[in-house]
């Protein structure tokens, strides 16, 4: 990358030696804002709770998963791949996302789909994939969405599709992330924010809490990371984590030896599945009230997936005591900008047959 094209992003500005190394591509505006939840923190009983909006972290779709497509979607088209395969719940935001932007570049997208419940936003987004022209191929459990994209592959011809892993979740998606905590630490050197003690992220597949983890750390920050998960015991968010902490470190490093991780602790996170309920993306009373909430006292929409589940154990600490004098961020990786409009109509039986029961019923 020539020196007029140096990316604006506090990644490069901290180690420059990454520019010409590691592919990059803007897709969202950033960085995202910070503002303070004053009503919000005074219904839930704390004294200082801030907001960092990754919802509008894009014009046409926002969200956490822009920040890692950043570098997935670089890293797509400087290895010259046509097609990107990934994977997600029916309702997946990183799936949508991921076509979304694709599209946009001129990729085709895969997008392997596992099951979730049946509601009217999961409706909504098989709608808008159809609108974007998403392959979708529908896998009826998580075990067998590898096998799906093998055959995928075979198919299609290996050397032409770019897999990324379920949330975007490599190393070189998670350094979307390590990009978010440096431009915090920004943010709080600017005075936009002051410095929180504790940082709410939902934990899906963890690349964005791995990331944050480590982009925190370099970035000066002594914040704990209160990470909230949102996905089944059986994908084991714990060791993820650990493994994307410990990776994606090593990976930069090798990049530009600027990048230290022999310092940084992966102790500076706590990874919790108290608000998980009966699974992933089924709701639980606490997170439609903390939705609720969120949307009553500062019109901020959630999702019961994620955003809904991340606010629930916030406010349960809260109730409990456990944040008393304690500065909170509240980091929302919802997307928040409407979908186009999108047919009502029974051309649904376009979309793959494993997936018509979702409009009949």
């Amino acid at each position: 990358m020539s020196d007029d094209q140096t990316p604006s992003r506090p990644l490069f500005e901290h180690f420059p030696r990454l520019v010409d190394n590691l592919p990059f591509i803007e897709l969202g505006e950033f960085p995202t804002p910070v503002k303070p939840l004053e009503l919000l923190a005074r219904k839930i009983g704390v004294t200082d709770l801030w907001a960092k909006c990754d919802d509008i972290s894009s014009p046409v779709y926002g969200g956490n998963k822009i920040r890692k497509l950043e570098f997935l979607l670089a890293d797509a088209i400087e290895r010259g791949c046509s097609s990107v395969l990934t994977f997600g719940g029916l309702g997946s935001n990183h799936a949508l996302a991921t076509s979304i932007f694709c599209q946009r570049l001129g990729l085709q997208c895969i997008a392997i789909l596992t099951p979730e419940p049946a509601t009217a936003a999961v409706r909504k987004t098989l709608r808008y994939h159809q609108h974007l022209g998403t392959r979708l191929e529908v896998a009826n459990r998580y075990a067998d969405a590898r096998a799906t994209a093998d055959r995928i592959r075979e198919e299609t011809g290996a050397e032409n599709v770019y897999e990324i892993e379920f949330g975007g979740s490599s190393w070189v998606g998670t350094t979307g992330f390590v990009n978010a905590g440096l431009e915090l630490a920004g943010q709080i050197a600017a005075h936009e924010i002051p410095e929180p003690d504790v940082i709410y992220l939902g934990c899906g597949t963890a690349g964005s809490t791995a990331g944050l983890a480590l982009g925190v750390q370099l970035g000066g920050l002594n914040a704990r990371i209160e990470a909230i998960q949102v996905t089944p015991e059986s994908i084991q968010p714990k060791q993820l984590f650990q493994q994307l902490f410990v990776n994606t470190g090593r990976r930069l490093h090798a990049l530009d030896d600027a990048v230290n991780p022999a310092g940084l602790s992966a102790a500076c996170v706590n990874v919790r599945q108290d608000q998980l309920g009966e699974g992933y993306a089924i709701p639980t009373e606490a997170a439609i009230e903390a939705s609720n909430l969120m949307l009553q006292t500062e019109n901020i929409p959630a999702s019961l997936t994620y955003t809904g589940k991340t606010m629930a154990a916030l406010i349960a600490d809260a109730r409990a005591g456990l944040l008393a004098g304690k500065r909170i961020l509240f980091w929302n990786t919802f997307n928040s900008r409407p979908y186009p409009a999108l047919p009502d109509d029974d051309s649904w039986h376009e979309l793959p047959e494993g997936l018509h029961h979702f409009f009949r019923d």
